[in-house]
């Protein structure tokens, strides 16, 4: 008993020994990593697909259930206690998520956020012209970069992408449960995104841009629980969701980390959005906004060159602001009202206050810093002239300003990487406003 013992004992010693070489070898050797991710991609292919077939044997052996219309008929006439104890469970579990919390997660690594994305929902010709992005391309120390920002910015970029919580249901009746007393909201089908202001609304496919619209009418209305207005996927559903988000900072009000989805059989049946409590009355909150985007606008009455009104912009956020994570943090309001947030802060305040001056300014997100110790980050893309640039208030915001990341082109903007739908946005290569305006 005690070899057999001592033997196992030498077996668990040489497997882990094994995996701590193999981690060692694949920090080494990118192949071996590559290899290793793509082993683990076939896994998951392979699970998958044991998924679909046990589904679909799953289906065929339900085929003498009723279908859909006469399940609805049959759901709407029972009140059991089965029913009322899933909506008792959907109730508690969307509770779970109805407060705001700062993301803490920290030191992903660009492949984690990269192959959580899905291109689906987005015209497939604006895909396939989409370049390849480059990753993280400027690690190496600048020498004309005298704020030492490569140790510095890896620390100013926590943008919190949308994540969600979803509810899987598993019967026609559990469906009929939790749709009833719902509907669709405000689908806003009649309102129109120019092209000029609102590119990621036209990057949808017409399903998502339905969805898109819904979003936007509901939230406008202040209404968190609406049914779908088209069958769609939960990928085609964020998709909208996000698309809402990068076009709209006036949404502030609109908690942009969280939302929760129903599914069944692979489509959203019910969406649930959620609103910021620590705004308190958002009615107010809006009457204050519009008060304090005025104010700031109003500086800007004798600028007389879109470059001009830029420039004050950038530096008047850049004085305002204190970089500093909080609740609010992920809105505009946090930026134009208050006076503390993070990446997400600064780049849709200045966003917004750009677009109210009529320039095309677009909120960008993907990858900021190192490849391990950056994260999340969030900048704009600026429309001057016939060019566009790339503008990163965040990052500029040192004692004094500087202009470093202040209408970069692509190739120049160092430790930036557009991900996600940004990647589809026009590129930059305008030089004419590239350099530092000048200082008195």
């Amino acid at each position: 008993m005690k070899k057999l013992l001592g033997k196992l004992l030498a077996f668990i010693l040489a497997v882990i020994v094994a995996v701590c070489g193999f981690i060692v070898l694949c920090g080494i050797n990118p192949d071996v990593k590559n290899g290793a991710k793509a082993a683990s991609s076939g896994i998951n292919s392979i699970i998958q697909e044991k998924a679909t077939l046990e589904s679909s044997q799953g289906a065929q052996g339900a085929s003498g259930q009723q279908t859909g219309d006469n399940a609805q008929d049959t759901a709407g006439n029972t009140q059991d206690s089965a029913a009322s104890q899933v909506i008792a469970e959907l109730t508690d579990a969307a509770a779970t998520v109805t407060s705001f919390t700062v993301s803490q997660d920290q030191e992903k690594e660009f492949a984690q956020y990269e192959s959580e994305w899905s291109s689906s929902g987005i015209e497939k010709d604006i895909v396939d012209q989409a370049e390849e992005p480059l990753v993280n391309q400027d690690l190496y120390e600048d020498s004309t970069d005298e704020t030492a920002y490569y140790s510095i910015t890896d620390n100013l970029s926590d943008y919190s992408m949308p994540t969600a919580n979803v509810i899987e249901i598993e019967t026609p009746e559990q469906v009929q449960s939790v749709i009833s007393d719902i509907s669709m909201g405000n689908t806003a089908k009649d309102m129109s995104f120019a092209k000029e202001y609102y590119p990621y609304y036209n990057m949808l496919t017409d399903k998502c841009k339905q969805l898109y619209k819904q979003i936007y009418g509901n939230s406008m209305e202040q209404r968190d629980v609406f049914l779908p207005v088209v069958k769609a996927t939960p990928d085609q559903w964020k998709n909208a969701l996000m698309s809402v988000v990068l076009d709209h900072p006036e949404l502030f009000w609109l908690n942009t980390a969280m939302y929760t989805e129903y599914d069944y059989k692979g489509y959203v049946v019910k969406v649930q959005i959620y609103f910021y409590e620590d705004l308190g009355n958002i009615d107010e909150a809006k009457a204050q906004f519009d008060i304090m985007t005025a104010a700031i606008l109003a500086g800007t009455d004798e600028l007389k060159t879109a470059y001009d009104k830029e420039v004050y912009v950038h530096n008047l956020l850049a004085d305002k602001l204190t970089y500093s994570p909080n609740s609010l943090d992920q809105s505009a309001y946090s930026a134009i009202v208050g006076n503390e947030t993070v990446c997400a802060g600064y780049s849709k305040a200045f966003q917004y206050l750009m677009q109210q001056l009529e320039i095309p300014t677009y909120l960008t997100v993907g990858w900021g810093g190192g490849l391990a110790s950056g994260d999340m980050h969030a900048w704009d893309i600026i429309k001057l002239g016939d060019s566009y640039y790339n503008v990163d208030v965040t990052w500029d915001d040192q004692e004094p300003i500087n202009y470093n990341y202040f209408n970069q082109s692509d190739k120049d903007f160092h430790r930036h990487t557009r991900m996600f739908n940004s990647q589809y946005l026009p590129a930059c290569a305008g030089g004419k406003y590239s350099k530092a305006p000048k200082t008195e």
